[in-house]
């Protein structure tokens, strides 16, 4: 009898075979046998207004309007308008070189979008027809002939073209593109033949004008606009015949930023007009879309779901010739698609070895611009790849985390491989020590650790040296002036409390806000280039000459007697810097309660490590430091709070913690945004240990203890995780232990119960499965973080935090 385990993957197998094979020969079979004719005529010639979208297009317009005005159609009968998307490259002077020739220009008042630019140029047009094209698709001259002949049948809605792909340089990328396009031509001519095309093609496709309504901003128009004529009742046809020619983008990642756009606007297209996946609407074309489109969006989770379960299965049913022979195919694969990614750029490869890598790009893509449209992210402006130009950072978040991870993962493997049966067990023991110590085991050490061996500061409430409360903002008008008054408002000495607020180039009225209360003793120093936040803070710290300095966000409000509850601990020459405890307010967020518990846990280890004079690093939203102890950090320096407080600790004065020092924040940012904060904490982390700004002397072992159990355990813990489970893994193909098999049960139960709650986020009302995906987030932050740190691919930016 079947496990549950193999019958589900075999379902799975069955899926993702009919997507890739099933689909395309069943649709072949139905084109061959059931086609759907309709009527044509070579000599209708309808009024055509051909729209060319572009955005920054200059290198490529003028060759692309020579073509259009070369065009084999009555030129009484065919308008051309070009589309300007606030183009800033010299592409609408460009065009104004054609207005004689009856070229019109029609440019966006602001960029907000291809679609809109559309939306806005579609208002005017009144030909029968409308020809969409891109600024770098050269036309057949009697590509709109072709193209147009099919509207002579009242049932035809739209007509998409062939885009040949054309390399002026051989590239591997360029070659496995243009055997996957070539796979698509195939699949749009048989949904032609047997009922409609799904989608259209930016680069050529046709519509009645009649047939257009207006789309949102996200709207990707050559998807949304095809499914909405197909649930008016119309049909779409593919003309081979009418063919123009593109360029790929030439390289790998600059197609892998193409894909993962199309997919993520796509996605969102489709669950715009669900009505278009109803066969009671569409009749066959709902098989078609889900089949070609839906499927194949989603079968990278498939796949990912499918490798879970066969590891599931090796654990389970430990020599399962089945399991091993998948595992090997996987594995495989696996190194090809790696070997890819790592040789296309020195050499071209074969495509055999390509096609692999070129697959796994594809479906992490698609991934990506699902999972972007899941959390709410639209992808709506877009700018031009052209071969042989340097394309932007390709979303950094899965190609380059999935390739980093499995190259990691087949090298612990392989160093759990070459280990002893006798040295795994002890491998997997260290690891779990480690990660246990690190979530767990640090803060119950330091409860006994802190109570006998603290030192208690002198404190003093009497004691007022000259403070200056320094904010640095750059375009915090939102937030600003109720900082401003709440600074106002602390208990502190009038004629000692200098409130200084440091604008870094703001431009949205920062600087305006803060004016109306100079009168009131507020100061500003603004800067009139916004050049990042450590150089307006270095600046600004050279105009400072208090005894202390308390560092400030703008959007963090302080208790009245905050200050004073910083500065008392000064009273103790030995004390260098003092964080307080700011309060994250984020009921309205879906994660608040994982989040709450993670920060209790915080706020208690920097209590107690604040006891011991051995804090690690600041909260960068609420702490003071000895202005005379204060030495400026790098200007690309990642996280200022910690290099700043750490510096002092190297100095061998004391960084403590003062919980009755309390400040507010209200954290806005959803799983998203807290996601992308702790990557840049945690690269800022590794920044800082590449260049050795943090890493306590030897001569500190204490501070050297709590550095790497609070610090560097936690910014490595991804890597340790993987580690656990690469070797937990090779114990249980060796030789089956239920103890370590009933760890990997643990952690992947948690990794599910975390993925059920990605993918269905009222799940994570039930506090397990929130703390479940809270956790896995921060193993993949880690994983991220980390390569971010060791590559310098992190941007410097405003956010601070704790990790």
């Amino acid at each position: 009898m079947m496990a549950w385990t193999e019958i589900i993957m075999m379902a799975l197998l069955l899926l993702l075979g009919y997507i890739y094979l099933g689909y395309p020969m069943l649709l072949c079979l139905l084109a061959r046998f059931f086609p759907t004719p309709h009527r044509f005529d070579d000599g209708y010639l309808p009024t055509v207004t051909l729209v060319i979208s572009a955005y920054n297009e200059a290198a490529v317009i003028g060759a692309k309007l020579e073509n259009s005005l070369a065009l084999d159609y009555p030129p009484e009968k065919l308008s051309i308008l070009v589309v300007s998307d606030c183009s800033n490259d010299g592409t609408d002077a460009e065009v104004l070189r054609f207005a004689e020739q009856g070229v019109k220009l029609l440019r966006a008042k602001e960029r907000r979008g291809k679609t809109s630019a559309l939306n806005t140029a579609l208002a005017g047009v009144e030909s029968e027809m409308v020809v969409f094209s891109d600024a770098n698709a050269i036309y057949d001259a009697m590509a709109i002939r072709r193209l147009v002949r099919h509207f002579a049948d009242p049932s035809i809605g739209y007509v998409v073209g062939c885009a040949r792909y054309v390399e002026e340089t051989v590239s591997a990328a360029g070659g496995s593109e243009g055997t996957y396009w070539d796979l698509e031509v195939m699949l749009k001519r048989w949904e032609s033949a047997f009922s409609s095309v799904v989608g259209g093609d930016g680069a050529i496709y046709a519509i009645r004008r009649s047939l257009y309504d207006p789309l949102r901003e996200e709207d990707i128009n050559d998807f949304v606009n095809p499914l909405q004529i197909v649930a008016k009742g119309y049909r779409g046809i593919f003309d081979e015949e009418a063919w123009c020619t593109e360029h790929p983008a030439g390289e790998f990642h600059k197609e892998f930023s193409r894909k993962v756009r199309i997919v993520n606007r796509s996605f969102s297209g489709f669950l715009r007009v669900p009505q278009a996946a109803n066969p009671l609407v569409t009749g066959t074309f709902a098989w078609q879309l889900v089949s070609h489109k839906v499927l194949r969006w989603l079968s990278p989770y498939f796949i990912c779901l499918f490798f879970a379960l066969l590891l599931l299965d090796l654990l389970l049913h430990p020599g399962s010739l089945t399991g091993e022979v998948l595992l090997t195919l996987t594995v495989v694969g696996a190194i090809l698609s790696m070997l890819g990614a790592l040789l296309n750029r020195f050499w071209r490869l074969p495509l055999p070895l390509l096609l692999p890598y070129y697959f796994v790009l594809v479906n992490a893509a698609s991934a990506l611009g699902v999972f972007y449209r899941l959390m709410g992210r639209t992808i709506v402006t877009w700018s031009t790849v052209r071969e042989g130009e340097r394309a932007p950072a390709p979303a950094p978040l899965l190609p380059r985390l999935t390739f980093f991870c499995a190259a990691g993962l087949l090298v612990v493997t392989a160093s759990g491989l070459a280990l002893d049966e006798e040295y795994l067990g002890a491998a997997a023991i260290l690891l779990m020590l480690l990660l246990v110590h690190t979530f767990v085991g640090y803060q119950l050490l330091l409860l006994p650790l802190s109570r006998f061996s603290g030192r208690e500061p002198a404190r003093d409430e009497s004691y007022t040296p000259t403070v200056t409360l320094l904010v640095v903002a750059y375009n915090e008008a939102k937030v600003i002036e109720r900082k401003i008054q709440n600074s106002l408002e602390l208990q502190y000495p009038g004629d000692r409390l200098r409130i200084l607020v440091a604008s870094d180039g703001s431009q949205d009225g920062t600087d305006e806000i803060v004016s109306r209360y100079l009168d009131q003793g507020v100061e500003l120093i603004s800067f009139p280039v916004n050049r990042g936040k450590i150089s307006a803070l270095n600046d600004a710290m050279r105009m400072v000459d208090s005894e202390i300095v308390v560092l400030s966000d703008a959007n963090v409000y302080y208790m009245p007697s905050a200050v004073r509850k910083l500065v008392r601990n000064f009273a103790d020459p030995g004390v260098g810097a003092v964080s307080g405890k700011v309060v994250l307010l984020n009921d309205t967020l879906s994660y608040s309660a994982a989040e709450k518990s993670y920060y209790s846990i915080e706020h208690l280890i920097q209590e107690l490590e604040g006891r011991l004079g051995a804090l690690i690093g600041a909260d960068g939203a609420m702490y003071a430091i000895r202005r005379k102890l204060f030495t400026p950090p790098s200007p690309d320096t990642i996280l200022d709070d910690l290099v700043i407080a750490m510096d002092i600790a190297r100095q061998g004065h004391l960084v403590l913690h003062e919980k009755e020092a309390l400040g507010f924040e209200e954290n806005l940012l959803e799983i998203v945004g807290e996601f992308r904060r702790k990557v840049r904490i945690i690269a800022g982390g590794y920044q800082c240990l590449l260049r050795g700004m943090v890493t306590p002397r030897l001569s500190q072992p204490l501070l050297m203890f709590c550095f790497v159990s609070h610090k560097l355990l936690r910014w490595v813990s991804g890597y340790l995780l993987l580690a656990l489970v690469a070797v937990l893994v090779q114990i249980q193909l060796r030789h089956a232990s239920s103890s370590f098999a009933l760890v990997l049960a643990v952690l992947l139960a948690a990794l599910v119960l975390a993925l059920l709650v990605q993918f269905f986020p009222r799940l994570k009302s039930v506090k397990i499965a929130s703390l479940c995906h809270y956790f896995y987030m921060l193993m993949a932050a880690s994983l991220l973080g980390g390569y971010r740190g060791v590559t310098g691919r992190q941007k410097v930016t405003w956010r601070g935090g704790v990790a």
